[in-house]
């Protein structure tokens, strides 16, 4: 069987099996940037796709150059990999190859950066300042920005949030499939309830499309935004407040984590609301609050006093 065939074979069970259009979309472009390479070095049956080419392209990763002419982070390297290993255990066991191939690859090691941008809790009341909210548009941007701020809510996340997905009595928002595929439930502020209501129910109502679309959050056709124009929306909001920083939708997510870390949040629970797999990852955030102890070492220290 060609790689090729047995590329779209893959990608057809992946579907039907509900992984999200996400993350499909990205296997598809990294499987096919795959058999190109293949197809170059004289690989192109199922049979040859082995633990020596898997190498080969694992090396040529190391060297790809962006659109920008630099190289691939190690995050983008270990996110082809994850596919094509992925791709590497269908092949088993499908039949198709007796031995995992990618079972002994070795991958880059994930860097753990710590975030770039964490608004101050007064740069995030100045954004929630900026959104005209006697306009109907105005009111959708207040509620994304509060929503995103409360929850800490991907892009993703926010744009595909339906009305029946927020139950402002209970408090809380219901994540469906979220990064992984993991469904959640993550807690929503009390005001940021009484908004969100507000905004269902007096504004979205009169928006153009509501009866016909489901989404929490439409755009000006009447339909469910996409995680571009959620980032775009805050992007214009940051402009608009004269932020120097650069802000984006993570960097909410970011901000609010960092926030709750410093005013005491458990690490555990905030794991389970941003949905990180991993606790270490969740861990990053205490490590920003090395700000908060550089201002208390320079305030109180002895010889910072001279």
């Amino acid at each position: 069987m060609r790689l090729t065939d047995a590329i779209r074979r893959y990608l057809n069970v992946q579907l039907a099996e509900g992984l999200s259009l996400h993350t499909i979309k990205g296997a598809k472009s990294v499987l096919k940037q795959l058999a190109a390479f293949l197809q170059i070095i004289g690989l192109e049956d199922v049979t040859q796709f082995d633990s020596t080419a898997i190498a080969r392209y694992r090396e040529e990763l190391a060297w790809r150059p962006t659109s920008k002419g630099t190289p691939l982070t190690t995050r983008s390297q270990l996110e082809q990999l994850g596919h094509i290993s992925a791709f590497s255990r269908f092949l088993v066991k499908e039949n198709w190859l007796l031995v995992n191939p990618a079972a002994g690859l070795t991958r880059p090691r994930k860097p753990r950066r710590l975030p770039r941008a964490i608004m101050e809790p007064k740069e995030v009341e100045l954004m929630m300042a900026q959104p005209d909210m006697r306009t109907a548009r105005g009111y959708r941007d207040r509620a994304i920005l509060e929503v995103l701020y409360s929850t800490a809510l991907r892009r993703e996340e926010i744009a595909n949030l339906l009305v029946a997905d927020v139950d402002c009595d209970g408090g809380y928002v219901f994540v469906r499939e979220g990064k992984g595929a993991k469904d959640r439930v993550v807690p929503l502020g009390r005001s940021v309830c009484d908004l969100v209501r507000a905004y269902i129910v007096d504004v979205r109502r009169e928006w153009v499309g509501a009866d016909r679309d489901s989404h929490l959050f439409l755009n000006r056709w009447g339909k469910g935004m996409t995680p571009n124009a959620v980032w775009h929306v805050v992007s214009k909001t940051a402009r608009k407040a004269g932020l120097e920083k650069r802000v984006s939708t993570h960097t909410f997510r970011h901000s609010c984590a960092t926030h709750m870390v410093r005013n005491g949040a458990p690490i555990r629970q905030l794991q389970e609301m941003l949905g990180h797999a991993s606790l270490e990852t969740t861990q990053l955030y205490a490590r920003v609050t090395i700000n908060d102890l550089h201002a208390m070492h320079k305030r109180f220290h002895p010889r910072e006093q001279q």
